[in-house]
């Protein structure tokens, strides 16, 4: 399932990414990750295809054991590389070492956790990922990166009462019960170099 669409600025590729199910899924081969990673709703994708839309140019699973699923999709105005979040299950998330959160905050893969990853434009090469989250469920459900700073910006749902970074932002604590998604949230992570920055803030609103 297709559920997020970019468009390069400088080359017109497109860009879309979803959830499969797939283990044959087309152009993987020479991706970041070739192989299905599993879970019983699948993994998250990458694809990129050329401008016409006549060529599959190359794709990626991004996923591990559990189930994942990616929902928002941004393209960096200057390099090119691709960034990716969602939702995940699982407790292996390919290349979370170094992120910003490197083990999934939930509880025993009961509770999902969003993720934020970043891939060359290529689609060849996972750069870094991180998860998001804390004790409850979690998802990213957009993503926007600042033209002149880099900086990276994910929104979405928590159920969490410990949603890092928190402390500080414009609402540091959950609104309501918790009980099926007790709060939107809006989080920043500083521009990215070698890894996703240890400057996560921002605040449930």
């Amino acid at each position: 399932m297709a559920l997020a669409l970019a468009i390069a600025p400088t080359t017109g590729e497109v860009y879309v990414a979803g959830d499969t199910t797939s283990t044959n899924f087309p152009g993987t081969s020479n991706g970041a990750q070739s192989a299905f990673g599993g879970g019983p709703s699948g993994d998250a994708f990458v694809a990129r295809l050329n401008a016409s839309l006549t060529a599959l140019d190359q794709a990626t699973y991004l996923g591990g054991s559990g189930s994942d699923e990616a929902d928002a999709l941004a393209i960096a105005p200057t390099t090119g590389e691709v960034y990716v979040a969602g939702l995940t299950l699982s407790a292996d998330l390919p290349s979370t070492s170094g992120g910003v959160q490197s083990t999934l905050g939930g509880d025993l893969q009961l509770e999902q956790d969003a993720f934020v990853a970043r891939l060359n434009a290529s689609l060849t090469v996972l750069d870094q990922a991180t998860y998001l989250g804390g004790n409850f469920s979690d998802e990213a459900r957009a993503l926007a990166i600042a033209p002149t700073t880099g900086e990276v910006y994910v929104a979405g749902l928590t159920d969490s009462t410990d949603f890092p970074g928190t402390s500080g932002g414009a609402q540091s604590a959950l609104g309501v019960t918790r009980g099926g998604f007790g709060a939107g949230v809006v989080a920043s992570l500083k521009a990215l170099d070698a890894v996703l920055a240890d400057g996560l803030h921002g605040g449930s609103v």
